[in-house]
């Protein structure tokens, strides 16, 4: 069976599917449960600890996990089973090792810049928190190496345990009323800790390599793999000031931990339904099946595996944009109590720049496929322009102000990428596929807000409404010129049992079968 055929991408989709599916119902739960629960206050420092993973996440990167990312898949393709697990081997003591050391230089430095953030008096919780990161970070290089062995089933359980563990823990606080900062600390690292054990005797099962041990790269292909982990080192630590949660420390800073928690609060929604997206949901599956295209093929097969995952990010994402520009208040009301409902309309305003910024995932995984992080580096010039956007418009509007500066900096950085791959990244349907989002979706926000004003009803019951209208345009949306006829025969390849006669009825295959399939 070979490794990344037509049999082992549908199966790892299916896989994907089943856990990821699971693991945002218990997502959703946890969060609900833990925004419930917990003080705003609490809640605020809490994100922003979290928030201090992409910093360790930069000083310690190393371009260690693009690297595994890249490679890993080549050197399976290729059948040495050897050279992939040395660099499992590599990146996973190099990760862990740097990891370390910037946690401790945090700890050490804490008194000199923790009080700028309103986190002085956490330096204790942030020792606790120190356990959560390393667990975090071995974890994940665990899920990008079974991941590129297509063993999906693991990588993807591993983080619906992850969420299910989390809620059993957030539930259990929650009901004795002991769901403090330090109680959500440890229910995470009880999560953590639960998950890794099951990726690493997963790993050990499935993918290790007797001879990796021994296995030594050639000079040629350390120099390779060295520079493009030096450009994404480089990278990585230009991505600190776009990363989607770093305005958190500017928001400590000027206006406290309450903020905070009211911008994680929107941000972590449009994160979560994020996940939902096919480039987000797939990711695992889509990145080795894309550095497997061989070199010769790139030209016919990039154009069309790029509008491929334009044209179903799109199909996702805009139920999720027009959901939330109508019912933004009920959700929050009805979901979390109607905590930080003050500020609902920023779903939908980090909702659209999320849609505007589809484009980035695409985008990247050309240019990395080119090997162009010299160019991804590049682009994180536009961090510049963010910092500032920060500190002009957090004063003037707050949580709205610092959505703003991050999701314009994140479209300036992904048109700059997209602008020296434009000849690969080409989005074969782009006008027909714009068209059809805007006139299906712009009805449904028409017609909610018409029945909304139209019939005065409980919030539940307008979100039950909501929820039906949605399906209902789906329907309609997917059998629109929203797909290119490449993308349907593409999926009608992969997906041809069962689910294709269920499929072709919603309109999402051909109505006809393709020959061959």
């Amino acid at each position: 069976m070979t490794l990344y055929g037509k049999t082992q991408a549908r199966r790892s989709l299916f896989d994907t599917i089943l856990f990821r599916a699971g693991g945002q119902v218990f997502t959703l739960l946890g969060y609900v449960v833990i925004v419930r629960a917990m003080s705003e206050h609490d809640f605020g420092v809490f994100n922003l600890l979290y928030t201090i993973i992409p910093v360790i996440s930069t000083a310690a990167s190393l371009g260690l996990e693009q690297t595994l990312r890249r490679y890993q898949p080549e050197y399976l393709r290729a059948g040495n089973a050897a050279a992939a697990g040395r660099l499992v081997r590599v990146v996973a003591g190099a990760r862990f090792a740097a990891s370390l050391v910037v946690i401790g230089l945090l700890l050490l430095a804490w008194e000199h810049f923790a009080p700028f953030f309103k986190l002085g008096p956490y330096r204790a919780q942030f020792a606790i928190f120190g356990l959560l990161v390393l667990l975090h970070f071995q974890s994940r290089v665990l899920q990008l190496a079974l991941a590129s062995h297509m063993l999906h089933r693991y990588s993807v359980g591993s983080l619906t345990v992850l969420s299910a563990v989390k809620l059993l823990a957030y539930s259990t606080l929650a009901a004795s009323g002991h769901l403090t900062l330090e109680g959500a600390i440890w229910s995470d690292i009880f999560a953590y800790a639960t998950s890794y054990v099951v990726l690493e005797r997963m790993h050990r099962k499935h993918c290790r390599c007797p001879e990796a041990s021994t296995y030594r790269f050639e000079r040629p292909e350390r120099k390779r793999m060295m520079k493009y982990a030096f450009f994404y080192n480089f990278n990585d630590a230009g991505s600190l000031a776009l990363n989607l949660r770093a305005e958190n420390f500017f928001l400590a800073a000027m206006l406290g931990p309450v903020a905070v928690g009211a911008y994680a609060f929107y941000t972590r929604l449009s994160q979560m339904a994020s996940h939902m997206l096919p480039m987000r949901l797939f990711e695992n599956v889509v990145n080795p099946l894309f550095f497997a295209i061989r070199k010769e093929e790139a030209t016919e097969r990039v154009p069309r595996y790029f509008t491929t995952l334009m044209n179903t990010s799109l199909l996702v994402q805009m139920p999720m944009l027009a959901f939330s520009v109508a019912y933004h208040r009920e959700i929050v009301a009805v979901l979390f109590g109607g905590k930080f409902i003050e500020n609902s309309l920023l779903l939908p305003m980090v909702m659209g720049f999320a849609t505007v910024n589809l484009i980035a995932s695409p985008v990247t995984i050309v240019a990395q496929y080119t090997e162009k992080a010299s160019i991804i580096l590049y682009s994180k010039m536009f961090a510049i322009y963010n910092v500032a956007a920060l500190l002009v418009l957090i004063p003037r509007g707050g949580v709205f102000g610092a959505a703003f500066a991050v999701g314009s900096a994140e479209f300036f950085k992904n048109l700059y990428i997209w602008w020296h791959v434009r000849h690969q990244a080409r989005w074969i349907n782009m006008r027909s596929a714009l068209g059809s989002a805007f006139t299906y979706w712009g009805a449904f926000v028409a017609v909610a807000y018409g029945l909304r004003h139209a019939l005065p009803l409980p919030d539940i019951a307008n979100l039950a409404i909501g929820l039906v209208l949605v399906v209902i345009a789906a329907l309609l949306y997917v059998r629109s010129p929203a797909l290119a006829s490449s993308d349907r025969r593409l999926f009608e390849t992969v997906l041809h049992g069962r689910e294709a006669r269920i499929l072709r009825r919603l309109g999402f295959l051909p109505n006809s079968p393709h020959p061959g399939t």
